[in-house]
Formats: structure tokens, sequence, C-alpha cells
């Protein structure tokens, strides 16, 4: 009892600097195998979670779709073969894979290629109707909605819905060279960079109604950078780098790509001949990246899939339906969480750390225990790369970072005792960086506490 008191009166202290005096801060430890709370600080107060959301969703799709889940892309032929003509449509089917990539494309330009074609005179058909038309949840900035990590969410998605444009430096002077990869004329790029003594000055940017990057300002001399930028209406970058695909191996398409609301029908009463298909990897996988790396991306299909999958409707609000019921389960009051995605980029979600421990206990003890804890990032890994490195083995977690916001939230571990812990910090004006410094004190005042009650059990 004087450990633990002396344990919170040392945080206390540490939450009570000055440079936290207006700051909101949502706090609570709790010894899983004991099933009891070590500390709590305003553990009921909802505060905005940022990626911590993303532990809500991974449980949430654990749960309810399985760890074996995958997802399916389909490719089809409508109409008939004439020699080496084919009289019809290509058909595109989606049904939410955010992991489809470039090598996917090459695929389904062989497997034509396979099938005898050299010609196709109809059109490309692109069927996205699994999810509903809204590609950004409620809540997101409008000033990052080029940026790679707020990428638009559709059922047909290819290399993460973005384009990388490579900048290289050439004479001082001089502009800069720049291309893009996937290399498309679905995307416009707007050079104007120069190459320039000293440090680098890049602006990059996409007007929000149209497919244009703009790439400004200067680079340093001997640099090179890679950017990504989310490109407008993934649908159609979808199907239009596949009409140049195929138009490059030599299979001429002459009609145009066309997105077509099946209504189902596609998918269902197949309206066309299945030729192939490509199947992501399973759910467990698809998490890790979703966690380790924080792709947001990923996060917003699985939530649209959970609506799509349990609500028959693949939209922000279904999916967020499935979420808050899992939530129920964990013993949450919903009542008091609002939640507008499944990456946590809205400033709309409202989530206290009370409620994120009642999903990292509840998982604790599922049957999927070990498998979720493994699913968070060590220090060294992902989003924990570069942080947390003392307290590695000891910890393994899920960052969130906004604008005035810094969350932490997972799992302890020290010799045969388990933790779980969520962090939360809401309207702080000092940098994110001097918080994550402030948090790490947390944790290690708590790792010096926890090591101390071990040797006082033993004595």
């Amino acid at each position: 009892m004087i450990l633990l008191l002396i344990f919170s009166l040392s945080i206390d202290s540490v939450l009570n600097q000055p440079k936290l005096q207006r700051a909101q801060v949502g706090m609570i430890v709790m010894d899983l195998n004991g099933d009891s709370v070590i500390y709590a600080r305003n553990s009921q107060k909802s505060l905005i979670p940022a990626s911590n959301v993303k532990i809500i969703t991974s449980a949430t799709a654990l749960t309810f779709l399985g760890p074996e889940f995958r997802f399916k892309t389909w490719l089809g032929l409508r109409g008939k073969m004439h020699g080496s003509v084919w009289d019809g449509d290509v058909v595109t089917v989606g049904a939410g894979d955010p992991s489809f990539g470039l090598e996917a494309i090459e695929q389904f330009v062989m497997t034509i290629k396979q099938n005898g074609i050299s010609r196709i005179k109809g059109d490309i058909i692109l069927v996205d109707d699994y999810f509903t038309d809204e590609r950004l949840p409620i809540g997101w900035a409008w000033h990052y909605l080029d940026a790679r990590y707020a990428a638009e969410i559709s059922a047909l998605s290819m290399n993460r819905n973005v384009i990388n444009v490579h900048i290289e430096a050439t004479a001082i002077g001089q502009t800069a060279n720049v291309y893009i990869e996937p290399c498309t004329k679905y995307v416009e790029v707007v050079n104007e960079m120069i190459t320039k003594a000293g440090d680098d000055s890049i602006i990059i940017f996409r007007k929000p109604e149209a497919n244009v990057i703009y790439v400004d300002g200067g680079i340093g001399y001997g640099h090179r950078r890679d950017i990504e930028v989310a490109v407008k209406n993934p649908t159609m970058f979808f199907g239009e780098y596949l009409k140049e695909r195929l138009n490059a191996s030599n299979i001429v398409v002459s009609g145009e790509c066309v997105r077509d609301k099946g209504h189902g029908a596609y998918r269902e009463d197949r309206a066309y001949r299945v030729i192939d298909s490509v199947i992501s990897m399973p759910m467990y996988g698809i998490i890790k990246e979703l966690n380790t790396e924080s792709v947001n991306l990923y996060g917003e299909a699985i939530l649209k899939t959970l609506g799509a999958h349990y609500m028959k409707e693949g939209s922000f609000r279904a999916g967020v339906s499935v979420m808050k019921e899992f939530l129920r389960r964990c013993g949450a009051d919903t009542s008091f969480i609002a939640l507008y995605d499944g990456s946590g980029l809205s400033r709309h979600n409202l989530v206290s750390s009370y409620d994120l421990m009642l999903v990292l206990r509840y998982m604790y003890h599922s049957d999927m225990r070990e498998d979720f804890y493994r699913l968070l990032p060590g220090p060294g890994e992902g989003t924990l790369e570069y942080k947390l490195n003392d307290l590695n083995g000891f910890i393994r977690a899920k960052t969130g970072t906004l604008d005035a916001v810094s969350c932490l939230s997972g799992y302890l571990r020290l010799d045969d005792a388990d933790y779980c812990f969520s962090l939360i910090f809401n309207n702080f004006t000092c940098s994110n960086k001097e918080v994550e410094k402030i948090q790490e004190e947390i944790l290690k005042e708590l790792k010096k506490y926890l090591e101390e009650e071990v040797l006082y059990k033993w004595r």
C-alpha cells in the first residue's frame, strides 16, 4: 500500500507540471492478473483518441470477422470471343481489399493475355458498390486530404490509393527531376522544383478537385526524396491504370473505364464469367500492418467491411454500429462514446482511457490473447521505431497523434505478470515530442513501481 501511494504521488507530480496545466489527461493502469486498477486519473473523461481507435477496430475485426478473413477482388469477362478479339467488357469487382497492389494488376493483365485476347472492344467496368459512395469520414481536416495518411476509401483500391512522387536534385539552379510511380496519365505533375544549395524546402500538394500534383520549392543538391500523395477517386485510378497496363501489353482497349453500380448483381447473379481473383493476406496480417505502421486506409476498409458484412451496408455509420456492439460486449457505456471512423483521424471521435482499457482487458481474457498482444508494436517497430527504447521487452502499444493530441495504449509485461494501460493527452500547447517524453517518464515510473512490488512480495 505504501509503495502504491508513493507511485501515485510520483505520477501526480509528473502530470501536475506547468506545461500540462490546461491540458486534458485521461489515464488508467490495470493489473490483468488481479483484475484491479493500479492507477486512474480522469479515466472516464471522453477525449480524442486519435489512432488509438485502431485498437477498437482491430479487436472488433478479429472478434466479428476472424483472423483468417480475407478480402477478395474478382476479374471477369462479359461478352463473346471472335478470334482474338473480345467483343464485350472486362469486369472488375471489388470487396474492399485495401492491400491490393500493383503486382495484382499485372496478374490480371497476364490472365487476360492468357485467355488469348489481343483486343477488347468494350469497356472496363468497375464495380465498387460493396462500399457506399462516401470517400472520407466525417471529421477529417480538409488541409490534409492529399496526404498519404488521408487517402480516399473505395471497394476497389490499388497501391493504398497513393502516387509516389520521386524528386531528384540536378545541378544547382536547374529544375529538379520529378517522376511518379506508378507511371500513369491519370495523374498530372506540374514541376517547378529547383535544385539549390542547402536544405530542402519542398512544397507539394494536390488540389481537392483534380488529380494534378504541384511540386514547388527547392531540393538540396545531391538529395533525393520520395513523397506519397493521395489520389482523387481511387476507383477510376484502379481502372485507368489497368487499362494503361493492358495497352502497354499489346492488348488494345477500345472502350472507356466505367464505374458501374451493380447493386450486388455482379457478385450475386454473376452477370459475367470470372476468370481470375486476387485474395488478400489474412485479416491477422492486415491488422498487423494497421497497428504497426498505422495505415489509416486499412482501418477504414475494415470499418466499412464490418458494416457490409453484418449490416448489409458498407458505410462508416454501419461499421461504427458493429464497433459499438463490440464495445458493449466489453462492458463500455456507448452513450458516452462517439466514433466516426476506423482509423482515428477524425477529431470528432470521443473515447475514454477507461473504454480502451475495457477493450484491452476483453481481448486479454479472450482466446486471442497472445495474438492480439503481438499485433501491437514494441519499441523499435513501426510507429515505435524510435520511441521507448529503454522499455523494450516491457511494452507493446499503439500510438495516437494529431495536433494537440497524443495517446499511447497497450500492454505491459513484467516476468509472469500482465497489465494494460491507456494514456490520452488532449489540448496541450507544448509539442507532441514533449508530451511523449512525459508519457515515457510515466511508464518508467510504473515499471519501477511494478519491479519494487515484485521484490516486496518476495520478501
